[in-house]
């Protein structure tokens, strides 16, 4: 019988409601949900976790850290930072330590190994993307977090989000999967990512001043923030983040939200709460366009990594004119 490669494997949530049961003291009897996700093969994998029928947790399921070129210390580095936010009085989704005291597990999955954790459920909707108010709240725990932050110490080893991160290996990876016929494209690419970089340096230098380097979420956005009944913020999804420029993370979070092509009064007021808590020098202002720039290279690298979806198209439907 021919060996396969597996790309893409899914825990069975019974299964892996058994194996949560046996390394953590819940307290009851535990079911998993497989939370409803558009699929692809770089996606970490959510359980919604019941504790004798009541919201409770949220099991994630990491991705294979082949692609992202991690070891167990980068996990391990979120769960402290994590748990040191959490210590500080941040409203984050922090994880729940295991019967054995620590916070990862290991999963020997199809393709490969792959860890897992559990953390906090956190109360709330999605945050909307329409009320300035709540966008000044962001801008003030984002960069409470940014400078508490400052304090945090782990000896473990975390992957920066540097140019190498960024710039260089998105680029390889866009290289292997970037077809002649859009040669003028990755042309295109190459030259975007090389003036951004260009520009950061000549605005913030490469020395990793304290002043603008630290410990980012790397994934600020409305989806991964949510607004309880008495309009309280709090966080989830920290799987990007690491050490690195925080203009970088505010880039992300512009990025992700769309906020530059929504009502200016909404931009406004998110930095108006940044800048409330912790004003941004001029050069690091002007940089946050050009990090842009590098978060649409890492994305297009992203993208470009081994698997990518785990589908081609959608079945058409039944009723469609040919």
């Amino acid at each position: 019988m021919k060996q396969v490669r597996i790309e893409r494997s899914f825990v069975a949530a019974e299964s892996l409601a058994e194996l949560l049961m046996e390394e953590y003291d819940l307290g009851g009897d535990a079911t998993c949900k497989l939370f409803t996700k558009m699929l692809r093969s770089q996606d970490n994998d959510h359980y919604q976790v019941r504790v004798d029928g009541q919201k409770s947790y949220v099991a994630r399921v990491y991705q294979l850290g082949r692609d992202l070129h991690r070891t167990r210390d980068d996990y391990e580095y979120e769960m402290a930072w994590l748990n040191y936010l959490h210590g500080r009085g941040h409203r984050v989704a922090h994880p729940i330590a295991r019967t054995d005291g620590g916070y990862i597990g290991l999963i020997d999955a199809p393709e490969g190994p792959r860890y897992y954790g559990m953390f906090s459920y956190v109360e709330g909707t999605e945050m909307p993307i329409n009320q300035a108010g709540l966008y000044f709240r962001m801008g003030q725990a984002m960069a409470e977090i940014h400078l508490d932050s400052a304090d945090f110490n782990t000896d473990y080893l975390r992957q920066p989000w540097d140019f190498e991160q960024l710039i260089d290996r998105s680029v390889e990876r866009v290289k292997r999967n970037w077809s002649d016929k859009r040669a003028a494209d990755f042309d295109l690419l190459m030259a975007s990512a090389d003036d951004a970089r260009e520009q950061i340096l000549s605005l913030l230098g490469n020395d990793k001043a304290p002043e603008v380097w630290g410990t980012i979420g790397g994934d600020f956005h409305t989806a991964n923030t949510f607004v309880n009944q008495r309009q309280e913020l709090s966080f989830i999804n920290f799987d990007l983040c690491g050490y690195g420029w925080f203009a970088y993370d505010i880039a992300v979070f512009l990025l992700n939200t769309e906020l530059l092509n929504r009502p200016v009064e909404l931009s406004e007021s998110f930095f108006a709460g940044y800048f409330s808590v912790r004003p941004l020098a001029p050069e690091e202002h002007e940089s946050i366009e050009s990090f842009m720039t590098l978060r649409r290279v890492w994305l297009t690298g992203t993208f470009a990594m081994s698997g990518g979806f785990a589908g081609h198209t959608f079945i058409a439907s039944a009723n469609r004119e040919e």
